[in-house]
Order: structure tokens, then sequence, then C-alpha cells
């Protein structure tokens, strides 16, 4: 059994064989979904936009999955919120809460994982600082859209109040703790035949 070991999809390569590429897929899509759906459930309930370890899973999975299987993860994990499984924070579900005050921080989802991705196939996984300035960078898309459907909502000084001053502390440490990690992820792959 060989095993294609390339440097731009470390966790991809690392777990499977080359060889049963769509189940190796679906298998990761599927283990993103659960891990996307586990982390919004550790809430701590700020009102309106509650603090969840969403978006820093968000950033993990594009780091380590690459940008396109990253992406068809996101998207994935929000149809099937969306379609009524409770995967959204506090066991919320359904295609409303994409029109709601939260809406935004869910769509951001897409482009940050896919940004994470693509930084991460480009090189800038590889180093702690690296992947802490990627992540800080890939998760603005989602307090991006996140306050631009807030705003809506209760105007732009309420939005930043409410949707960004009280996560800028939390988001720092979430992302750095992934940033840890992430490296090691790139590592084992390059250590493995590249």
């Amino acid at each position: 059994m060989a095993f294609n070991l390339t440097i731009n999809q470390p966790l991809r390569s690392v777990l499977w064989p080359s060889e049963n590429k769509i189940i190796k897929e679906a298998g990761l899509i599927f283990l993103g979904i659960i891990f996307l759906a586990m982390a919004s459930q550790l809430v701590i309930p700020f009102k309106p936009v509650p603090l969840t370890f969403q978006s820093a899973a968000v950033i993990f999975i594009g780091m380590i999955y690459g940008s396109r299987l990253a992406s068809l993860s996101v998207m994935s994990y929000l149809i099937a919120g969306g379609l009524g499984l409770p995967f959204f924070a506090d066991l919320s579900s359904g295609f409303g809460v994409f029109v709601g005050a939260t809406g935004g921080y869910l769509l951001g989802f897409i482009p940050a994982a896919w940004l994470a991705g693509f930084l991460a196939e480009q090189g800038f996984a590889r180093k702690i600082h690296m992947a802490f300035l990627s992540s800080c960078f890939s998760v603005s898309f989602i307090f991006g859209l996140g306050l631009l459907v807030l705003a809506q909502f209760v105007g732009w000084s309420h939005a930043f109040s409410l949707g960004l001053l009280p996560f800028i502390v939390t988001e720092s440490l979430k992302l750095f703790a992934i940033s840890l990690v992430i490296p090691h992820c790139w590592k084992k792959s390059v250590k493995n035949g590249i």
C-alpha cells in the first residue's frame, strides 16, 4: 500500500493511501462536519453573538485540509444545519439562522476556510507565527461578514461593540492555540517522505 504524501495536503496524505480518494475525502468531510458541530456547542452565551469555538474550528479545518476540502466541509456543515440538524450554536438549526443577526458569521465560514487552506497550501502553516498571522487574516472574513449582517439589525456602533470587541482577546487566544498545533501536521507529512 503506497502512501501519496504531498506537502499541500498534510492531513489527507498522512491518514490514508492515495487510492480510495472518494472514500477518504467523504470521511474527512464527515469528520469536519462533526468537529464543527461539536465546536458550536462549546458556548459562552453572549448576546446577540455567542462565543463559540466554531471560528477556530473553521480555520483549523482550513489549514489542515487545504482550500478545496475545507470549503466542501464547511459548506456541508452549513447545509446540514440549514436542513435541520442541530449543528449551530445552542443546538439551533434551519435556514432561518442565515437571515438572522448572526447569519453573516456563518456565511463567513466559507471564505475563511478557503483562505486558511489556500494560505496553508502556500506554506504559511509551517511556522507558528505564520500560521497565527494566516489564521487572523482568514478569520477576518468571518467577523467582516458577521458585522456586515449584524449591523443591519443593531446599527454599526452596536455591531462593533457586540459583535467584535468582546471577541478580540478570546479569538486571538483560540487562534494562537491552533497555530501551535498546525505546524506539527505539516512536519509529519514532511518527515514521511517529502
